[in-house]
């Protein structure tokens, strides 16, 4: 596909509740800096010229929470939103919802990103494109420091080590991931076919469909907002306070 021209389009999952991180607010529309993440995830992803329009898939008792963070975008940002649509019970049900949304507009390619990744930027977005256009079907991943063990069960919380694997061919994956956007939408389709839903990343759900996945270089802060301490760093990182 190199050197080929192309439209891009993004899916924002953004329908968890995010219970992990407590409270009654999910985490994609807890404040961080002054603005909700999703507004601020939202943002970056209108800002870039690469890419026409945004489909957000929410949960579907969640149009309050995602109007007011809308309201907080810049009115050029609006214009790039189609209207949301409700997610399913699974992320990869959620993300299936974006992709059918938006086959009337027939991206070329598609970006898939969580809606609590709001540190993405324009150079990690650069990437992603150039990465699914040349190759179909890519994923920004960064290099693992830990030691990784792979483990089987054999009692509550201990697990016996099967294997170590080598952490040089080990990356840590993120989003926003990028795919050619017709051959995302049939391994979508393929895999609800089968009855499968459980797919927690769209470069599993490309692999099994038999789609060759690489992994371009990722972001250290593009970090996903997942326990309290995450929003604690995160609104240190927007308001610009400096670390004691």
């Amino acid at each position: 596909m190199s050197g080929t021209a192309f439209e891009a389009a993004a899916v924002v999952v953004a329908a968890g509740r995010g219970i992990r991180i407590g409270g009654d607010v999910p985490k994609q529309y807890r404040r961080v800096g002054g603005q909700a993440v999703l507004t601020r995830t939202l943002a970056a992803l209108a800002a870039h010229d690469g890419i026409v329009t945004i489909q957000p898939v929410i949960a579907p008792d969640a149009e309050a929470f995602y109007h007011e963070c809308v309201a907080d975008l810049p009115a050029a940002a609006r214009e790039k939103l189609r209207a949301p649509v409700p997610g399913g019970a699974t992320r990869q049900l959620s993300v299936r919802a974006g992709l059918e949304a938006l086959e009337d507009a027939a991206p070329d390619l598609v970006l898939v990103h969580d809606a609590a990744r709001p540190h993405v930027d324009t150079a990690l977005i650069d990437r992603a494109l150039a990465a699914g256009r040349d190759y179909g079907a890519a994923v920004p991943g960064i290099a693992v420091t830990d030691t990784v063990k792979r483990v089987e069960a054999v009692a509550a919380g201990i697990g016996r080590v099967v294997e170590t694997p080598d952490r040089a061919d080990l990356r840590a994956v993120q989003t926003p991931q990028a795919f050619v956007f017709r051959r995302l939408l049939d391994a979508h389709r393929a895999a609800g076919a089968e009855g499968l839903d459980g797919f927690t990343d769209d470069g599993a759900l490309a692999e099994w469909a038999g789609l060759p996945v690489v992994v371009f270089d990722g972001d250290p802060r593009n970090r996903k907002i997942t326990q309290p301490s995450d929003l604690i760093d995160a609104d240190r990182d927007f308001s610009g306070a400096v670390p004691t």
